[in-house]
């Protein structure tokens, strides 16, 4: 295998990464949660996440690694040689993929300051 391929499958492997752990994070949300019937007696439930919601999160995971990678490959062209290019591009990837997944954590768990739990344990129905 040639750098280039290598190079090249690193791109991919992040798009791969990113999507999955867009989804994993978008399905083990509270908001996804209640959106897909988690509510008391379905209160909440509303189905349209599906195609509204799901789409654009497995499409923002599966691009925004990738471009990380790319954009890190090009300005670094013709500097450094490719198996340090690869490396940076993978550390400056991982940041990113890092700092979008904790965007769409805060982002599908909003924050309740009125709902605060008791010394960090379950106090009633409510806090799960």
């Amino acid at each position: 295998m040639d750098q280039r391929d290598a190079a090249r499958y690193g791109g991919c492997g992040a798009s791969a990464l990113g999507a999955a752990a867009a989804l994993y994070v978008w399905g083990s949300s509270r908001r996804t949660h209640r959106h897909m019937g988690g509510g008391f007696e379905g209160e909440g439930t509303d189905i349209s996440v599906l195609w509204t919601e799901l789409p654009l999160v497995l499409l923002a995971g599966a691009l925004i690694p990738p471009a990380a990678w790319l954009l890190t490959l090009r300005l670094l062209r013709g500097r450094t040689p490719l198996r340090t290019r690869a490396l940076v591009a993978a550390v400056c990837t991982t940041g990113v993929l890092a700092v979008s997944v904790w965007g769409l954590y805060t982002w599908a768990n909003p924050h309740n300051p009125y709902h605060e739990r008791l010394f960090g344990t379950v106090a009633s129905d409510l806090d799960l």
